[in-house]
């Protein structure tokens, strides 16, 4: 089950209250940030140069790596899979792998749970078990590196983006000094620095942001396959069930009470 991580519209929220704050604290308009042409620099020449140095492919994949930094905190299911664990190495202890098939075509058990359970029941040594898995845990990883770099190529780009902008408007500026447009210098010098605050804004408030926050979680949804793969080579040895619920308890910090028992409903975070 997926949950939102809140974190990201707050910190969101809360870079915004502080610059808006410090506009007002100075007595200065809002109105006066608010500039069309700017934003089209930094938006047409970010992905623009993203395009360039990556895929379209990739930048099209922009908003499903939104969606994953919102939605995909993988660390709500940990006490559920340990738990599904655990029942599958007691009922394989009690009934043999075999009794596993009918768990490991169950929609709603987790997909890397699934294959690796499938793969046990299917006779698969542990030599290959552990290369099929760990192979997929890290296609996962290069597939998550992908996005990441993505994110961190464009809040590289968006400052770069924004001091073109200021260029622009600062030759737009100048050009009308030849013709007497000395009234509204101080304003157009004003205007233009604006697309240097929307690069700096969109890099350091959002785009690095969002690319650290998707590493973070990258590495804890690896670190839960490493379990769950501990987890399906101790189901296949024939572990005790109570010595395996302790390995994979110790891969969480998980505090003593709120511990999956065996034979115990899980606890979901």
């Amino acid at each position: 089950m997926m949950r939102m991580d809140f974190g990201i519209p707050i910190g969101l929220a809360i870079g915004l209250a502080g610059i808006v704050g410090s506009v007002l604290i100075e007595g200065g308009h809002l109105a006066a940030f608010a500039n069309l042409s700017a934003f089209c620099i930094i938006c047409g020449g970010t992905l623009g140069a993203a395009m360039v140095s990556t895929t379209v492919r990739d930048v099209l994949r922009l908003p499903l790596l939104f969606q994953k930094a919102l939605w995909g905190w993988v660390g709500a299911d940990s006490r559920q899979l340990i738990h599904t664990l655990i029942e599958a190495a007691t009922r394989a202890r009690k009934d043999g792998i075999l009794a596993l098939e009918e768990m490991g075509a169950h929609p709603n058990t987790d997909r890397f749970l699934a294959q690796g359970i499938r793969l046990v029941v299917d006779g698969a040594d542990e030599a290959a078990v552990r290369q099929i898995m760990q192979a997929e845990i890290a296609a996962m990883q290069r597939r998550h590196q992908h996005g990441i770099q993505l994110l961190e190529s464009m809040g590289g780009y968006a400052p770069t983006m924004g001091i073109i902008g200021t260029v622009l408007g600062l030759v737009h500026v100048l050009s009308k000094l030849a013709d007497g447009g000395t009234e509204t210098l101080g304003e157009g010098i004003a205007i233009a620095f604006v697309a240097t605050l929307y690069g700096i804004f969109s890099a350091n408030v959002l785009l690095l942001p969002l690319a650290g926050n998707l590493r973070a979680k990258s590495i804890e949804e690896a670190f839960r396959r490493e379990m769950v793969l501990e987890g399906i080579l101790g189901i296949q040895a024939g572990d005790n069930p109570h010595l395996l619920e302790l390995r994979l308890n110790a891969y969480f910090p998980i505090p003593p009470d709120d511990r999956t028992r065996v034979g115990e409903p899980a606890l979901r975070r």
